[in-house]
């Protein structure tokens, strides 16, 4: 073969490599920005992956009581520690595990909060939910986690949670309404962080009629047993937890406890023992709304989520409570990282007062990192 003919079949390598790059990180970019569920679930976990490596020092798992219950740039500005909620709607402690892996793999952190609702729930009720099973797994990177979770999902349609455009790809169907959430992560994304590291809430202040049980919750103490595929979670996340040194405490955060979710309750009661039993640390909340300052007419904005007012509150009380009982300190933050954190916590702030204003109009809206919103409170910046 020629000297010419050679740079002829160079070339047309050449060009033919440079098609399927452009087409390879056309596709990514469309999977993860485009193509793509996006909403609060994304925008929280895609946030976490953009904290700079061991710079988050506690990390709490969960569901949606985790970041309706806990503002880490609130708990920044009064304490000093950097903190995250790797935690998505509905998530069910099947799901824990592939959390705490991850967080352990990009953070290595000094606490874990693990708040155990997740293991309450009944068996049909979101363990085999595909949009719930989708809060996370579309969001893991591609990486031995998300592997483990897909397969312990065991479906039929693994392809589509390892490549989620395979399922989304009929989303063009949707614009322009749907950009408004994949241009909150973009966003971020340019930004290099988010803004209220995971917060939403919703603009409502719930008055619950019926009786509740919160101060009687002493004396309750028949225990129900967890479903079967969330208690062999449960235990496996201990396993996890304790063979790797993990330094954890498992909490349930404050709802308001009424009939219809008594038994939920009972099931923690249950849990509990559990934790205990393999010897971590354990602190029930929903019989302290008067020492957390939780008034249940004003502080929740359902029966099972604290409001604004309420996740301020509860903030006090648990930032406290972790600084005291766990040594947590100042966290080490270079200049930028800590620049960083002080933004934040100017746009919770001016979060809070944009939420004050909204309640005040009567006009029910959620809340979050998302884009509308972002914009909407920047005119609340001091």
């Amino acid at each position: 073969m020629g000297d010419q003919m050679k740079n002829k079949v160079i070339k047309r390598l050449l060009k033919i490599g440079s098609l399927l790059l452009a087409l390879i990180l056309c596709v990514i970019f469309l999977q993860e920005f485009v193509l793509c569920h996006g909403d609060h679930n994304r925008e929280r976990i895609k946030g976490f992956y953009l904290e700079p490596k061991d710079s988050v020092d506690v990390v709490f798992i969960g569901a949606s009581e985790v970041y309706s219950g806990f503002s880490a740039p609130y708990a920044y500005s009064r304490y000093g520690f950097t903190s995250y909620p790797l935690a998505t709607q509905s998530n069910t402690i099947s799901n824990y595990l592939a959390c705490i892996k991850e967080a352990v793999r990009t953070q290595h952190p000094k606490l874990f909060v693990i708040e155990i609702n997740g293991a309450l729930y009944d068996d049909n009720t979101f363990a085999k939910n595909d949009s719930t099973l989708r809060n996370i797994s579309d969001n893991l990177p591609l990486n031995a986690s998300k592997v483990e979770l897909v397969k312990k999902i065991a479906t039929s349609d693994e392809a589509e949670y390892f490549f989620p455009i395979i399922k989304y790809h009929s989303v063009w169907e949707n614009f322009p309404e749907g950009m408004n959430w994949n241009l909150s992560v973009i966003m971020s994304k340019f930004r290099g962080y988010n803004l209220l590291k995971g917060v939403k809430s919703k603009t409502t202040i719930f008055k619950y009629k019926n009786k509740i049980y919160n101060y009687e919750l002493n004396n309750i103490n028949e225990k129900k047993s967890l479903s079967k595929e969330y208690e062999e979670s449960l235990i496996e996340l201990l396993e996890y937890c304790k063979n790797n040194n993990l330094n954890v405490l498992f909490t349930r955060f404050p709802h308001i406890v009424a009939k219809s979710n008594l038994d939920r309750y009972q099931k923690s009661l249950y849990a509990e023992e559990i934790i205990r039993e393999y010897g971590f640390d354990y602190i029930a909340l929903d019989n302290k709304l008067d020492e957390i300052g939780i008034d249940y007419n004003h502080d929740f904005y359902n029966i099972e989520h604290l409001n604004l007012y309420g996740q301020i509150k509860m903030t006090d009380y648990f930032g406290q409570y972790l600084t005291e009982n766990y040594n947590l300190k100042k966290s080490d933050l270079t200049p930028s990282q800590q620049k960083e954190w002080k933004k934040s916590a100017e746009y919770y702030d001016a979060f809070c007062k944009s939420y004050d204003d909204l309640i005040k109009q009567e006009k029910t809206k959620d809340v979050g990192e998302d884009f509308k919103t972002i914009l909407s409170i920047k005119k609340y910046l001091d």
